[in-house]
């Protein structure tokens, strides 16, 4: 990988900043599937996020697998319920990977450096928050209504609520 701090790369969909994307029951769903590609999501963000010169190259590949991994599971489900915005969501995907395995390819040969790598794990980390409240949680209502006839019920641990004054 080289240096090139100043090159813009074409990322997922803008969304407001993230500052830490940290796993919390708050980002539970309710469809455990989704729950538990979500939280491997944010793990491998995380490390993307905090890799060096070294071990960006790993981490990129880690995450590209495992975006492909979890939006196979996110598709079989839309597939199998038939879920009514499935093409805008996955079309969605579509642009994250797209996005992805752009700058893999270019950072195996060189063409992109550590910031670029970065700025692509703040772009995902600043992506995912919305895209799990709004998308996410509109497929796992669907699910659930689906396959056992109602809303999902999720239990959160250590949730805390801000009083409103």
């Amino acid at each position: 990988m080289s240096q090139h701090p100043d090159r813009p790369q074409d990322g997922p969909p803008a969304a407001r900043r993230a500052e830490t994307l940290e796993w919390s029951d708050a980002m539970l769903l309710g469809h455990a599937p989704i729950d538990a590609a979500h939280e491997e999501f944010v793990e491998v963000v995380s490390v993307l996020a905090n890799c060096t010169q070294h071990t960006a190259l790993g981490c990129l590949q880690a995450v590209e697998a495992h975006l492909l991994s979890h939006f196979a599971i996110e598709r079989e489900w839309m597939e199998k319920t038939d879920f009514p915005a499935a093409d805008c969501h996955l079309d969605e995907h579509q642009r994250v990977i797209d996005a992805v395995q752009k700058v893999n390819a270019l950072a195996a040969v060189g063409e992109v450096g550590l910031q670029d790598v970065k700025r692509l794990a703040q772009a995902l980390a600043d992506w995912f928050p919305g895209h799990a409240d709004y998308m996410d949680s509109a497929l796992s209502a669907w699910i659930n209504k689906k396959m056992h006839g109602g809303a999902p019920v999720v239990l959160r641990r250590d949730l805390h609520v801000e009083a409103a004054v």
